[in-house]
């Protein structure tokens, strides 16, 4: 049955977030993401603080930079993280964010077409 024909009264409840569990499959994504990363990457990484989150529709990756040599790499290193990043979401976005001052927050699909900027 295809729920887009249903009228909303016919659609069944929504599911309530488990946000403790959320939190966990992010951790684990984590952990298995910055494993499967080359050691460059995962040098240009260790540098910043990131973390992934799967609340939205699709993977997102989140780099916050603390200075603009590191936001230069992350710049250099964004097709290698959307690469990995694809390996485990179709629909997969790196965010970043530079040093404070230093500029405007970026976001880019994995496939690296830019889906914003603020």
């Amino acid at each position: 049955m295809n729920s887009s024909f249903l009228p909303p009264e016919d659609l069944p409840p929504p599911v309530p977030i488990d946000y403790p569990l959320r939190r966990k499959l992010d951790e684990v994504v984590s952990k298995y993401f910055y494993q499967t990363c080359d050691s460059h990457t995962q040098r240009v990484l260790s540098q910043c603080g990131w973390y992934l989150t799967t609340c939205n529709t699709a993977l997102t990756l989140v780099i916050i930079c603390p200075d603009s040599r590191s936001n230069w790499e992350v710049l250099q290193y964004l097709p290698s993280c959307g690469k990995y990043l694809k390996e485990f979401a179709n629909l997969a976005k790196i965010r970043v964010y530079p040093a404070p001052g230093e500029g405007t927050a970026m976001e880019v699909w994995a496939g690296g077409q830019i889906a914003y900027q603020n």
